[in-house]
């Protein structure tokens, strides 16, 4: 068996390697590029690589493996795909508009039956489906504990399931042509 334990001790700097990539502009992906720094030494790095003869890290060597995992990055996020004027035509695909517009059309009873909760039901339900919260995360951000928001979103996706159960089957079998 590998001893990778030299990695957790790399991963003691985390904080500052996301740093590291923030000050190369980048602070949306600057986790992601740490993360995959991490797998990168794990593959191709060893404790003679990483650590010097008293244990520590060699930042330096963890630095250009990050800097080098952000060119990468930014080289790709760079790159624009270009279509040919003639080919554009062919970009425009017009064949599930009836299946765009079911879906809207299923969304929009959503929204209306949601009308009808009380005040505490509907603005727990919209900021769990409009917010990229989890559970965990609202109750961190409010008083509600996440026993109370995880049962009461349970339920109310059961009303939505139980209430919205044929449109919904519709829309799933591509049965368009039923009114909601």
């Amino acid at each position: 068996m590998v001893d990778n334990s030299w990695l957790a001790k790399v991963a003691v700097f985390h904080k500052d390697w996301v740093k590291v990539i923030q000050s190369f502009g980048e602070y949306d992906y600057a986790e992601d590029i740490v993360q995959e720094t991490y797998i990168s030494l794990w593959k191709y790095a060893n404790a003679d690589k990483i650590l010097d003869e008293n244990g520590e890290v060699r930042k330096g060597y963890v630095y250009f493996t990050l800097r080098s995992l952000y060119y990468q990055y930014y080289n790709k996020k760079k790159k624009v795909n270009k279509v040919d004027i003639d080919g554009c035509w062919e970009l425009y695909d017009d064949s599930n508009l009836n299946e765009q517009e079911a879906y809207h059309n299923i969304c929009l009873l959503i929204d209306e039956e949601i009308k009808n909760w009380n005040n505490y039901d509907r603005l727990l339900f919209k900021l769990y489906r409009d917010n990229d919260l989890s559970m965990r995360d609202i109750a961190k951000g409010t008083t509600i504990s996440l026993m109370s928001i995880f049962n009461s979103l349970k339920n109310h996706k059961e009303i939505l399931k139980q209430k919205f159960q044929k449109q919904y089957t519709d829309y799933i079998e591509r049965d368009y042509e039923n009114e909601y």
